[in-house]
This record gives structure tokens, C-alpha cells and sequence, in this order.
């Protein structure tokens, strides 16, 4: 595993919870997994220094492809069936050499985002991917900086430190 920065995406997640996605699923699982690598391979070009990795659930084996391979310039890894592509996202969080802080997860799985915030990886939901740099300085890109992801998501501090300190106690961190 390198010790730079990377970005871990659940694939069939983001695949089911981006609408921008849904509508590459009428063509196919293979259409849909060809548009996440895109979005993230322009993610990535945005973001340069940081490796991204699509997990998928499942042993691609059967059907033709290989357990690991490159799409659109983004590799992307099949999970063996025996443990699951959100177990595998969890393995390559506590694998990984460098700052767990240097770890982007992109998941709106609880499972994924719970076990990767306890081995001190950063989770983002399913539309970071879609977000672009912030162009300008001025008071609007500011103030988005400054919010956090629970914020983002409507929900405050108070109840979001509440949150972190439950799960903390329940996993004994």
C-alpha cells in the first residue's frame, strides 16, 4: 500500500446513490463502473498527488475481468465474494503506511464510513467526487471550506461531537 495520499471510493455505493450515475446503470453494471472511473479519473486530475482506488464487491473473475485493473487511468479492485468490497475499503485504510489523515473515503455505507473514521481515515459522501475545486477566495467558497461534512449535511456541532463520542466509546477509541 503507498504511503502518499489516496482517495478510496465504494463503487457500487456511489454508483447507486449519485443520480449524475443512475441513468449509466440502464446500459449496465460494466456502463456505470466505465462513468465512476471518469468522474473520479476528473477528480483526479484536479487532485494531483493523490492515488484513487474504485473497491467493488465481488470476484470479477467470473466474468471475464481480472481482480484488479485500470479504467479511464484509475485503478479499481474487486473485493473477494468471501469478505466484500466495504471489508476490503476497511482492510486498505488500516493497511496503509502513511498518515491514516492522508485517507479519503468516499462512502455513504455506515459500516465503510464508522470503521474507516476508527482507523483514522477522513470520510466524504457519495457527491465529493462531483465537487470542484473551490475557483475563487471570496466569501462563498470561504464559508463552504468552513463547514464540516456533518454540517453539510444539516446536522450541527453539538450533536455531531455527540455522535463521534458515542461511536468512539462503542469501538474503544
Amino acid at each position: 500500500m503507498p504511503s502518499g495520499r489516496l482517495l478510496l471510493v465504494d463503487g457500487y455505493n456511489v454508483i447507486h446513490r449519485l443520480p449524475e450515475l443512475e441513468p449509466s446503470l440502464a446500459d449496465g453494471l460494466q456502463n456505470a463502473r466505465n462513468q465512476l472511473a471518469l468522474r473520479v479519473a476528473g477528480w483526479s486530475r484536479e487532485h494531483p498527488g493523490v492515488e484513487c482506488v474504485i473497491v467493488f464487491d465481488g470476484d470479477f473473475d467470473r466474468s471475464g475481468g481480472r481482480v484488479g485493473e485500470r479504467r479511464a487511468g484509475v485503478r479499481c479492485v474487486y473485493s473477494l465474494a468471501a469478505h466484500g468490497g466495504d471489508a476490503e475499503i476497511v482492510r486498505l485504510v488500516r493497511e496503509f503506511r502513511g498518515r491514516k489523515s492522508d485517507v479519503i473515503v468516499v462512502s455513504d455505507d455506515n459500516f465503510v464510513g464508522n470503521n474507516c473514521r476508527a482507523h483514522g481515515a477522513v470520510v466524504r459522501p457519495s457527491g465529493f467526487i462531483l465537487a470542484r475545486k473551490a475557483a475563487g477566495r471570496g466569501a462563498a467558497a470561504a464559508k463552504a471550506r468552513s463547514k464540516s461534512p456533518a454540517e453539510a449535511r444539516g446536522i450541527d456541532r453539538k450533536t455531531a461531537e455527540a455522535i463521534d463520542a458515542e461511536l468512539k466509546k462503542k469501538f474503544g477509541v
